[in-house]
């Protein structure tokens, strides 16, 4: 979501956020309940994520993840003026396909969730690749487990994804296992499509982790808690098992990147390959929220076509077409980003995000089961989710709102109703 250059101090109180005329987005911090209007810029991000003190260039990741971002600019600027012009369609080159994809998963996995997976102590950490990560830290003389998160995202960003495939043997020996497994399935088992609202009326909204948010099945596992509270400590689950059928990147309030899972495809070698993979999701016979999302993959020209198969060269161009997206599929993905939002919520449309709110909070498939719910994890889940139900009441009011800090609100709720 673009924001134009700072003219200014903006208003106290706006009816409505007109964004080609104030640089500012109305923000909901989920943290503080407070309703205003905040800088992209400001408004995400984690101060000093990518410090590396045992670098000599303290920011080397960040200048990385900086020309990264200004390649993806100029394609997405290329793709936005296509689709603000009305044209249907737009073509990209293998290239620019493959770091559109390379970015999306970088944006995933410098979000909150990966980083603060890095940030304590192979002591503290409880994944369930725990023995593997003891075993790469070893080999690699690694103390710090940051470290590892910060190799790991300079290997995937300076890595170019050649059309020979050559990339695969430098993440797969430069990168720690797991997370080079999940790249490399990033970067293979989906392809790439666009949707706007079909709808003048719809339109996508932006949360703190957008970019990091799929769409499949989550299963955790309640009958084996990974620490059952009998010894004092809190009951807890482990990791889930999950499969991700849709991956979702808003460009724009009208545009959208989405990722699907070639186990949707139809032709028989995908639907044989779902038959073996089968036995690793988290719900073998799931089907997917936005199975009905109308979206193909692009046709592909290639500039050397072969004479058994075409040859794979970074110039063949792909040929996309913007999809529409109907009004409860845009419900939908607006609710998976509502579902999956922990620090922040943005929009233009007051009216697109209530309906979009309210289609969430009656959707069961976004409540969280009892199973679940009675968990102390699962806490700050639920006074999230409490969280975006006051938006309701706040959207028209004048900013800023007052706020409240929503684990507290949640708890004096349950107090008072006990």
């Amino acid at each position: 979501m673009e924001a134009i250059k700072d003219t200014g101090k903006p208003e106290p109180r706006k009816p409505r956020l007109n964004p080609a005329m104030d640089p500012y987005i109305k923000f909901y911090d989920l943290e503080s309940g407070v309703l205003d209007f905040g800088k992209v810029g400001r408004s995400y991000g984690i101060p000093d994520m990518y410090k590396d003190v045992a670098h000599e260039r303290v920011y080397h990741v960040r200048e990385l993840l900086w020309k990264l971002g200004s390649d993806v600019a100029i394609i997405y600027h290329r793709i936005k003026k296509v689709h603000e012009s009305g044209k249907p369609n737009f073509s990209i080159t293998r290239r620019e396909r493959n770091i559109l994809r390379k970015f999306l998963f970088v944006m995933r996995y410098r979000s909150y969730n990966f980083w603060s997976k890095y940030t304590g102590t192979i002591d503290t950490y409880e994944h369930s690749d725990r023995s593997r990560l003891i075993e790469f830290l070893k080999e690699r003389s690694i103390t710090d487990l940051r470290q590892v998160w910060l190799q790991n995202l300079e290997v995937i960003i300076r890595t170019e994804i050649d059309a020979d495939g050559e990339w695969l043997q430098t993440i797969g020996r430069e990168m720690f296992g797991g997370d080079a497994n999940m790249y490399v399935f990033h970067m293979s088992e989906s392809y790439m499509a666009f949707c706007e609202p079909q709808s003048s009326e719809d339109e996508f909204i932006l949360t703190d982790n957008s970019f990091g948010i799929f769409e499949g099945p989550v299963v955790y596992d309640t009958a084996n808690l990974k620490s059952s509270g009998t010894d004092g400590s809190l009951p807890r689950v482990g990791d889930p098992t999950y499969t991700e059928f849709h991956k979702l990147a808003p460009l724009s309030p009208r545009l959208i990147l989405v990722l699907r899972s070639n186990f949707l495809r139809d032709e028989p070698i995908w639907k044989r390959r779902k038959e073996i993979f089968g036995q690793f999701e988290a719900l073998p016979n799931a089907v997917s929220l936005l199975q009905d999302l109308p979206i193909k993959p692009p046709k592909i020209h290639y500039w050397l076509p072969g004479k058994s198969k075409p040859v794979h060269t970074l110039e063949d161009e792909f040929f996309f077409e913007i999809y529409k997206a109907k009004t409860e599929q845009i419900h939908v993905i607006n609710g998976l980003m509502l579902q999956e939002s922990v620090r922040s919520i943005t929009w233009v449309s007051d009216e697109s995000l209530v309906r979009s709110l309210q289609a969430f909070l009656a959707n069961p498939d976004f409540m969280l089961g009892e199973s679940l719910a009675v968990l102390p994890e699962f806490k700050q889940f639920m006074a999230l989710r409490f969280q975006k139900e006051r938006l309701l009441s706040l959207w028209d009011k004048p900013y800023p709102t007052e706020g409240n800090k929503p684990l507290e609100e949640f708890n004096k709720i349950k107090d008072e109703k006990e």
